[in-house]
């Protein structure tokens, strides 16, 4: 019994330093690390700039390189739609200069660009992880 709760204690202590090395820095946003607000010419959308933490060592090679920020994509009810990925550091240059491409009327994707090229997501068959059923 004692060797299987040391197993045990192993693993989630496995399991936490391997999430703080890769995800912690985006996993937690808010006010508290919110960089900027882009709006939608239309109002229906907006996409939140936040800052990643320094909290491992990635983040803060990273953060001391310059690539700082992550995307996260509201509808205007502020939920949250899309969230970039969590090994995704943009730039300064990259996500301040460049423009934001939102979901409208003529196309259904959330476009930005990235350190590599362009990141988003196609809305066109998905909202919010729910298949879409076109009513005929």
């Amino acid at each position: 019994m004692k060797k299987s709760i040391k197993w045990i204690k192993m693993i989630g202590y496995f399991a936490f330093f391997y999430w703080l090395c890769l995800f912690s820095s985006s996993s937690f946003y808010g006010n508290f690390n919110l960089d900027s607000t882009v709006k939608s010419e239309d109002g229906e959308y907006y996409a939140n700039i936040y800052k990643h933490l320094p909290t491992s060592p990635i983040s803060i090679v990273e953060i001391l390189g310059g690539n700082k920020y992550f995307v996260v994509l509201y509808n205007k009810k502020g939920e949250e739609l899309w969230r970039c990925s969590y090994f995704e550091y943009l730039s300064e240059d990259t996500i301040i200069y460049q423009e934001i491409f939102f979901p409208d009327k003529t196309g259904n994707s959330f476009l930005f660009f990235t350190n590599h090229g362009i990141d988003g997501h196609d809305f066109s068959t998905t909202i919010r992880n729910h298949k879409v059923v076109s009513i005929k």
